[in-house]
């Protein structure tokens, strides 16, 4: 259909654009361009005016002109709570009228409004159970695909695919860490304001959702238990990170204590005042209460798979996206989930193009995974 036309995954975030065009290379693969843009003046949603659908377009014609992506053909994809994933269980019959029947069995699993959806679906194997098959079944609102249709179009892009990102997230997952079919991997992709848990076991998915706690939720914590801008309580959440796995929260009355031998130490010191909380206690309280409520979410997840996927055990927890930059939160998860946790790499297994430099894409890989994952459905 696009013969040797190159194609762009976009990744259109809450915060920031992504556009990636990937080149094959005999066998290999080669990230040939990339570019990544704020949607927001020094991504601070607060601080922005003007119309969001206009700086979304705004950010992706940047991302595409930094890139130096000249590609018009583009896979892009949408998350969020109006993405309903469902594996349901259906009688074997010919894929079509599985296909047919589809609309009818999924007023069942969907809480909207069939006329509502876009639906699409994946036969993932012969099911457990005599005669089933196992189905993914995905719903998405017309109106979140319709608008995020309209801003793609609007760049002056030919949208040709729309994926969803935790599968996208997936599908580089796939790609570049090649896993077994026996491998077990919880893949959690924090972003800004989704967090895509997508599980991958026997080659496939087995286990979808998003969840609306990521990384501005830390980031207006800080900023509330603080006072200091969004901003600086962006700075704050990269640079102290998670708590380390050693630290030992402590009590009440240990910390009233300690609170107050450090006020009465810096008011001898400096013959000055001091707040309560500083600066990071305060922050490092805001990170590890939101922190607490991802654990919980993610250990739901994985807790609900195990429980429905007859003996299959999560063996691995692998996190991307921007927000996986805070110092020490794979370590502070493995702690506390009590699994191997890696931060991901996308382009394991993936050469950069002429002109790209290893430290350009360091300062960005962690966004990258869902526009290579996108990108990797069109490459040429």
């Amino acid at each position: 259909m696009f013969g040797s036309k190159a194609v762009v995954g976009l990744d259109i975030g809450s915060h920031k654009v992504k556009a990636v065009q990937l080149k094959k290379k005999g066998n290999t693969l080669e990230l040939e361009r990339f570019g990544v843009a704020d949607i927001y003046p020094n991504g601070d949603r607060t601080a922005a005016s003007g119309d969001p659908r206009q700086l979304k377009i705004q950010a992706v014609q940047r991302a595409l002109n930094d890139g130096k992506i000249s590609a018009k053909h583009c896979v892009s994809a949408v998350s969020g709570e109006s993405i309903i994933v469902r594996y349901i269980q259906l009688p074997q019959m010919p894929e079509q009228e599985l296909k047919n029947a589809l609309r009818w069995e999924a007023e069942e699993y969907i809480p909207f409004h069939i006329d509502e959806v876009n639906l699409d679906s994946v036969i993932l194997g012969t099911s457990s159970a005599e005669g089933k098959v196992d189905v993914l079944l995905v719903a998405a609102k017309k109106d979140l695909v319709n608008d995020h249709l309209e801003v793609v179009k609007a760049t002056g892009l030919t949208p040709v695919i729309v994926d969803v990102d935790s599968f996208a997230f997936l599908n580089c997952f796939e790609a570049v860490y090649r896993p077994s079919h026996q491998d077990c991997v919880a893949l959690v992709n924090v972003g800004a304001q989704i967090t895509n848990i997508n599980i991958y076991v026997g080659g496939t998915s087995r286990f979808a959702r998003d969840i609306n706690v990521a990384g501005d939720a830390i980031t207006t914590a800080i900023a509330q238990k603080t006072g200091v801008t969004n901003g600086k309580a962006e700075d704050l959440k990269r640079t102290l990170g998670a708590p380390t796995p050693e630290t030992k929260e402590p009590t009440e009355e240990e910390e009233s204590s300690l609170i107050s031998s450090i006020r009465g130490t810096v008011q001898r010191m400096t013959g000055s005042d001091m707040d309560d909380e500083g600066l990071d206690s305060g922050s490092q309280k805001a990170i590890r209460n939101v922190l607490t409520n991802l654990i919980g979410e993610i250990r739901r997840s994985v807790q609900f798979f195990e429980n429905q996927s007859g003996g299959a055990t999560v063996q691995n927890l692998v996190i991307g996206g921007g927000s996986s930059r805070m110092a020490n939160l794979a370590a502070y998860l493995s702690s506390e989930l009590e699994l191997n946790v890696e931060v991901f790499d996308p382009l394991r297994g993936i050469s950069l193009g002429p002109g790209l430099g290893q430290q350009q894409f360091n300062d960005a890989k962690e966004h990258l995974a869902v526009g290579i994952g996108l990108a990797l459905r069109k490459v040429v």
